[in-house]
């Protein structure tokens, strides 16, 4: 009986994975388990040590560390797609429903996510059967970069940035506590051209040439910090929603500078009540501007033809929504420019959303 089951059970998980390659053609998404090396050449590979034997939940087993020619074997949610593999999978699958003793599979542990080392049918089996842990030999991997639980290409791609720039700066070694994540890419290098200036005024200071790591380190302590600190006191993660700690250092730090520029009274603080202004202001130029098209058509409605053949509602309109010198809008140009805030490039209505 068992045996009839775990055959249906592998066809009906084959006919799954089936289906969901015909979606992931029409999506373009990935037909394979993931693999480790990208995420570690992304992320950078700074050791490995032995975390023992330990239950792992299998909802984080997200890819492989073994030969592309055993994750073919499996699509990304570890169900079966060679038809080959039908009699080892359905014998372990009968030894997890009688109970018998399996050994541990081999993961390696990178963030929050595990890559199997060798377990992959153990594993298919277990999701399957709707097992939420299984046994495991746990090597963790300690990465330069910190990864999220959500890896696409644009997070590898943002990763490899961050190791990149931690590799120049030698940040995650002087002060291994800093957290300079940013959710857009060319940050770093914003970042590190203000280490590179906070580096050549440090030598002048001291007399001598600074190596960049010990200008990484002390402009960790002396600018960045003191903005960090100003925005954790004004609550500005909370208020714009999306953005990371090291995005807003670099939207306040510009800020800072305009003011300092403008002789007005700068410094974290100023600059971080400019750039929340800014959002508000952003915020109700947005709402102002979706509100025109309404009051349009009303006035449409109520406007006749003037002598010259034009109807006044559009020669009100032309005047109180004149063309900028670049062809824009006025109410068009707000729009745009209030889509610079985002961190990631996206609209700001959409940072509003919870």
């Amino acid at each position: 009986m068992e045996h009839i089951r775990a055959l249906e059970d592998f066809d009906a998980a084959r006919f799954r994975a089936f289906r969901r390659s015909i979606g992931s053609i029409l999506t373009r998404r990935a037909r394979r388990l993931q693999s480790i090396e990208p995420v570690l050449e992304a992320a950078g590979l700074e050791g490995r040590a032995f975390g023992g034997v330990q239950e792992i939940p299998l909802d984080k087993v997200v890819g492989s560390a073994a030969p592309p020619s055993k994750t073919g074997d499996f699509d990304p949610g570890f169900l079966p797609v060679n038809r080959r593999m039908r009699d080892r999978w359905t014998r372990i699958y009968k030894e997890m429903v009688e109970g018998d003793e399996l050994p541990p599979i081999d993961v390696y542990k990178v963030g929050d996510s595990y890559y199997v080392i060798d377990g992959h049918h153990r594993v298919s089996v277990a999701r399957s059967l709707g097992r939420a842990t299984i046994n495991a030999r746990v090597v963790e991997v300690r990465t330069r970069a910190p990864l999220g639980p959500k890896l696409d290409a644009a997070a590898l791609l943002r990763a490899a940035e961050y190791a990149a720039f931690l590799e120049t700066t030698q940040l995650h070694r002087t002060r291994p506590e800093a957290r300079l994540e940013c959710s857009r890419l060319g940050r770093y290098d914003e970042i590190l051209k203000h280490i590179l200036g906070h580096g050549y005024f440090l030598g002048l200071e001291k007399g001598r040439a600074v190596p960049l790591p010990e200008a990484a380190a002390s402009w960790y302590d002396h600018v960045y910090r003191p903005v960090a600190a100003a925005i954790r006191k004004h609550g500005v993660l909370e208020q714009l929603p999306g953005w990371t700690e090291a995005d807003l250092y670099v939207e306040i730090t510009h800020r800072w500078l305009k003011l300092s520029e403008g002789g007005q009274a700068a410094g974290p603080d100023p600059a971080v009540e400019e750039l929340l202004n800014e959002h508000a202001n952003s915020w109700w130029r947005r709402r102002h501007a979706i509100q025109i098209p309404e009051r349009r058509s009303k006035t449409r409605e109520k406007d006749s033809l003037s002598p010259s053949g034009e109807r006044a509602g559009e020669r009100a309109e032309a005047e109180s929504d004149p063309l900028s010198p670049s062809g824009e809008r006025a109410g068009e140009r707000g729009e745009a420019e209030s889509d610079s805030l985002s961190p990631s490039g996206e609209r700001g209505e959409e940072e509003q959303r919870p």
